[in-house]
């Protein structure tokens, strides 16, 4: 009985503080959250025209594509259309493709040089290095002083270097400049909107922000422009690791600030891309992007901790804030563990405030829609509805967090594809959902997740039997999390 009642003695201390600190850091982001809003609530996007240009630098566009068979030739066709001189301008198709890809590259590719463009189609022997393997590849024989990159997905506006490239010629502390990006089939569910959401939050309030005050700024890895000096100085797109981190963008982007380069968000010019547009498709880019952010802070930690002259203590610790923020995501399995054994009355915490809960979750809400309300008056759009997909947010990243924990310490370095279908109005999306090569994995986690969505609407129900009814909304709402991704995750 003695041992019993220490180790219930000893629980209850550790889920205090892990309540204390989880509350701490939940009003801090919350904090985070309605300081970017306000900066960016009602801030319109700039809707000047490009400057004019009395001389144009030679450009590079480099298209890395990998089985893309319903996308290769819009992107082949859209980097050609860019409206610059076409004797400045090189594509190159970097084709890792191991599909009917291939023949879809070359065909276009001979159609776009007979009409007078320059295009490249450049393999390679091995994937080695995977997507930043194949832009060095390429790197290697580019003719560029400037060096933009588009994704298979990407359709650029014609005027997309005439904006990114101006700024870098006008700054030479400019590493890159970079568009953000619209969505094509951003309405097509609840899944792909929850996505536009979180990314317009990212590259229409946080990112502008960072760059508007010269603070270190991630390249999103499409739609930008480098300055090739920058990024050879950086160590180009492998670095000097042995081996290339899954998120080669966010790896270059810091090595080039210790190198003592920027970069520059413009918000006002918008690539448009395609979302994953499966649950099983969105976890696994988001776990191989929680894994990459792991792997930049193990190989750059030392660097940014004692970084080269020039490079202040405030974009240190900006940095290192931007590489932990996928912290979070084992403290919220840390609160999956133990909240049935308080919602249930089995331990009791020293520090027992049975609203605590219901306001802290009500002030991240009111931050989270706020930050994202704020990227929707951006757009000329009514903030509601940023408020109403909010607890949807918030259930995606309490659904996720187990996948996204283990991720965060994984060292694995393969490259899981997004698989994209090309435009809705065609019939290929259609096609791709019966292509097996073209559907997401399942995840190992669905199984687990789905049996802790069941356990814990146990737990709710044994709650609500107890006569607690907020503890059984908390259980439940724990339940509908892990059982939304869960049952999404089984169509891939």
């Amino acid at each position: 009985m003695r041992y019993d009642a220490a180790v219930r003695a000893a629980l209850a201390i550790v889920i205090s503080l892990g309540q204390l600190a989880l509350w701490a850091l939940l009003a801090a982001a919350s904090a985070h959250l309605l300081r970017l809003a306000r900066w960016g609530w009602g801030r319109p996007l700039a809707s000047d025209a490009p400057p004019a240009l009395a001389d144009f630098p030679v450009v590079t566009v480099q298209l890395p594509i990998r089985n893309e068979r319903y996308v290769a030739e819009r992107v082949l066709r859209a980097a050609c259309a860019l409206d610059w001189p076409r004797d400045r301008l090189e594509v190159q198709a970097l084709d890792d493709s191991d599909d009917d890809t291939r023949a879809i590259v070359d065909r276009v590719a001979a159609e776009l040089r007979a009409a007078g463009h320059d295009v490249k189609v450049i393999r390679r022997e091995s994937r080695a290095g995977f997507k930043a393997g194949n832009l060095a590849h390429g790197l290697a024989t580019a003719r560029g002083e400037f060096i933009a990159v588009l994704d298979a997905d990407s359709v650029p506006p014609r005027d997309l270097l005439a904006r990114l490239v101006p700024p870098l010629l006008g700054d030479a502390s400019l590493g890159f400049s970079q568009a953000r990006w619209s969505f094509e089939n951003e309405a097509r569910s609840l899944v792909t909107r929850v996505q536009a959401l979180i990314l317009d939050g990212l590259m229409l309030i946080e990112q502008p922000r960072l760059s508007a005050l010269a603070r270190p700024l991630q390249f999103n890895g499409s739609g930008g422009v480098w300055r090739r000096s920058a990024l050879e100085a950086a160590g180009g797109w492998l670095g000097p690791s042995s081996s290339a981190s899954v998120t080669e963008d966010l790896d270059l982007s810091y090595r080039a600030q210790l190198a003592g380069f920027r970069g520059r968000q413009l918000a006002e010019a918008a690539v448009e891309t395609e979302l994953p547009s499966t649950m099983a498709a969105f976890r696994a880019q988001q776990a191989r992007w929680v894994r990459g952010a792991g792997q930049v802070l193990r190989s750059l930690a030392r660097r940014i901790a004692r970084p080269p002259a020039g490079v202040s203590g405030r974009d240190r610790v900006a940095m290192a804030a931007h590489l932990l923020r996928h912290a979070r995501q084992p403290l919220l399995v840390a609160l999956v563990a133990w909240l049935p054994l308080t919602a249930l009355g089995v331990i009791r915490p020293l520090v027992d405030w049975p609203w605590a809960w219901p306001a802290i979750l009500a002030l991240v809400w009111l931050s989270v829609g706020a930050y994202y309300g704020a990227a929707f008056t951006r757009l000329g759009r009514a903030p509601g509805a940023a408020f109403v997909l909010a607890p949807v947010v918030m259930a995606l990243s309490l659904g996720l967090s187990l996948e996204l924990s283990a991720a965060l310490l994984s060292r694995r370095s393969e490259w899981a594809r997004t698989p994209k279908s090309g435009p809705s109005q065609s019939g290929a999306p259609l096609a791709a959902a019966r292509d097996a090569g073209y559907r997401a994995p399942r995840s190992g986690w669905t199984l687990i997740e789905l049996a802790l969505a069941l356990g814990y609407a146990a737990c709710a129900a044994l709650a609500m039997a107890r006569g607690d009814a907020l503890p059984a909304a908390g259980l439940a709402a724990v339940a509908a999390s892990f059982a939304w991704v869960g049952l999404a995750s089984l169509s891939n």
